[in-house]
């Protein structure tokens, strides 16, 4: 969830955001699950809370910052 505006954007796998950058990760008989943003922006700056459906809910808030931008070009791709 984003918490600025109580945006739900994922429960499981199912995703609740029209943006395509934003992507639930799960991998096969793992625990651990990972929301990636690709081509993180300014606007998606801020805290983000991951919840687990117990009783009683657990949840961890994660901040993210985002600073500067990644720029490519021939010489940085091909590396």
């Amino acid at each position: 969830m984003r918490k600025r505006d109580m945006h739900i954007l994922s429960a499981g796998i199912l995703m609740y955001t029209s943006d395509l950058r934003f992507q639930v990760i799960h991998p096969d008989k793992s625990e651990n699950w990972t929301l990636q943003i690709k081509s993180p922006q300014d606007r998606d700056f801020g805290v983000y809370e991951c919840q687990v459906s117990t009783e009683p809910k657990m949840s961890l808030n994660y901040s993210l910052n985002v600073v500067g931008e990644c720029i490519l070009n021939n010489s940085t791709a091909a590396a």
